[in-house]
């Protein structure tokens, strides 16, 4: 278990209230310089190292040796998953008390990266109570042309999963969707974000991409965090066939406070644990 300590800057009120309404935001803080030239750096070396994971999801990549997927990464993606900056922001939106549960890369190549269907993220996650905020790290240039994150404004209100269905289509990321009636088109909202820039947002958002038509790759680093009070159920996951989720291998790092819930395991997924 790792901790940080509190640093000053953070989310001002209008962008908390943003939140909120939205159940999505792009803060003020972001990436640049040699932060984000490092973190350039680890994805194009992941990429490397990685070719035949593109276009699916790539988790764990902060925790070299956990996850399913036998990933070949080096050190280096931790210090942007719990970033103090960041961590800051989250402390604002869940509480003191901070886990972060997870962490994917996602890379759509150029002409040819998938679309990922709209969907609630908190369909697929054993966590009890359901309450998770993620944030997406752009790490190149993220526009509707390549295949931006989209996002349904003010679909997390309900605080409802909804229906999720099945479908056939081909091009997808995966088959399961939010159904297309249930998406009022007045509410999308396309997030164009530059390198460096991020987008946090609410686990009950319905959200999406197109696929990536452009000509040039889309690579964003997601961080997943959840406040304390709640129990990630690594036995409930219902998702192990898909490298790409296996959610019963995540590991759990506390970040900030103390865990309130008291039965989250901070052992599973830790290699240097399990060894």
């Amino acid at each position: 278990m790792v901790q940080q300590a509190a640093t000053s800057g953070g989310l001002s009120q209008d962008e908390v209230e943003t939140y909120q309404r939205e159940g999505y935001l792009v803060p003020r803080f972001r990436f640049s310089g040699a932060d984000l030239s490092r973190l350039q750096q680890l994805m194009a070396n992941l990429v490397n190292d990685n070719p035949q994971l593109l276009d699916q999801p790539i988790p764990g990549p902060h925790i070299p040796g956990s996850g399913v997927q036998g990933l070949k990464v080096g050190p280096g993606w931790a210090h942007f998953a719990m970033h103090p900056a960041i961590v800051d922001m989250i402390e604002q939106i869940v509480g003191p008390d901070i886990i972060l549960w997870g962490t994917t890369m996602f890379y759509k190549r150029a002409l040819a990266g998938p679309e990922t269907p709209w969907h609630r993220d908190g369909a697929y996650w054993p966590i009890k109570p359901l309450a998770t905020t993620s944030v997406w790290i752009a790490v190149t240039e993220s526009t509707r042309d390549n295949g931006c994150l989209r996002f349904i404004a003010g679909s997390h209100a309900s605080r409802r999963l909804g229906r999720h269905v099945e479908t056939e289509r081909t091009g997808l990321g995966f088959h399961r969707s939010v159904p297309e009636q249930e998406i009022d088109p007045t509410r999308i909202r396309d997030i164009e974000l530059e390198p460096g820039q991020m987008v946090i947002f609410d686990v009950y958002g319905i959200h999406g991409a197109s696929p990536n038509r452009g000509t040039k790759a889309r690579a964003g680093y997601s961080l997943r965090f959840m406040p304390s009070t709640s129990h990630y159920e690594h036995e409930a996951a219902e998702d192990r066939d898909a490298p790409g989720n296996a959610h019963h291998t995540r590991p759990l790092i506390l970040v900030r406070g103390v865990d309130r819930c008291g039965k989250n395991d901070f052992r599973r997924g830790h290699p240097a644990v399990a060894a």
